[in-house]
């Protein structure tokens, strides 16, 4: 099999859960790492890549992805079928699935992210902190009535959403993980996962 090539600034960036994946399935990969105080990101070469020139990007044969959900729901359909995604025709569990991998993006990293953007005062960085806090207890009544009762996010068992959300989680790890023993144990048996470890996710 040839290999794909992702191209990402760092191990611990938007494109660690795709490379988990790509661990997880087994499929031979090459890492391009783009230095962005270079102008690596803004060549025109990798501007026909990514035009808005960010990561991840996946290069998979003729085919040519960004967004980080949107590459691992492509790789876990074409290479795990039925395994780490569910099939279409199980509508109920796809819906959840679904969900989950918009969740992780649209619900928990944009709040997350706030941690990184938002800090360039220290008056700022506590505003930017006590929201972060407050919007994770929000968070936590998506997610820990689930975590509390079933080892992952799906009743079928592991799948990419994990992989997605548990990328995303150490971002807050004091407001979401700490002192929250289902996340906690949800935590610790993600970040023990081989292919997490061989990807240098956490």
């Amino acid at each position: 099999m040839k290999k794909l090539d992702l191209y990402c600034m760092a191990l611990q960036d938007r494109s660690d859960r795709v490379r988990w994946l790509l661990e997880e399935l087994k499929i031979p990969y090459n890492n391009h790492f783009l230095n962005r105080d270079k102008g690596e990101m803004n060549t025109p070469a990798y501007r026909l890549l990514n035009p808005m020139g960010r990561v991840p990007t996946l290069v998979d044969g003729d085919l040519v992805l960004n967004e980080s959900a949107a590459i691992c729901m492509y790789l876990a359909d074409k290479y795990s079928y039925g395994k780490l995604a569910p099939k279409i025709e199980e509508t109920a569990l796809r819906a959840q699935y679904t969900k989950w991998m918009i969740w992780s993006v649209g619900s928990l990293e944009c709040v997350i992210a706030r941690m990184f953007t938002h800090v360039s005062t220290p008056e700022e960085k506590n505003t930017t902190h006590d929201y972060v806090k407050a919007q994770c207890e929000v968070l936590k009544l998506a997610i820990n009535p689930i975590i509390s009762k079933q080892d992952y996010i799906l009743p079928s068992g592991f799948s990419v959403a994990d992989i997605m959300l548990a990328a995303v989680i150490p971002g807050a790890w004091d407001y979401l993980v700490k002192g929250n023993p289902a996340m906690e144990a949800y935590m610790g048996r993600l970040m023990k996962r081989e292919s997490a470890i061989a990807a240098k996710v956490f």
